[in-house]
């Protein structure tokens, strides 16, 4: 699969950095929202910040594709 610093980005690259960044959406508003932050609300948002940051990275190498042939294999013959 090729990732977003590609010529042709693949649309799973393009879904999880779409998807790291509502994230980081979410976690702004979160933070908006609350007129002081808590720990329980503070932990929530350095969990979503963690997946956000994976998602991009995870967006910028891009996952690895699965051979043409995997459905072709049999197994234990």
């Amino acid at each position: 699969m090729n990732g977003l610093v590609s010529r042709s980005p693949s649309q799973g690259a393009v879904r999880l950095s779409l998807g790291g960044f509502l994230l980081l959406i979410m976690q702004n508003a979160l933070l908006l929202l609350a007129p002081e932050l808590e720990s329980d609300l503070r932990g929530l948002i350095w969990f979503l910040t963690v997946i956000a940051m994976a998602a991009l990275v995870a967006s910028l190498v891009g996952p690895p594709e699965p051979p043409a042939d995997y459905w072709r294999r049999r197994h234990g013959r």
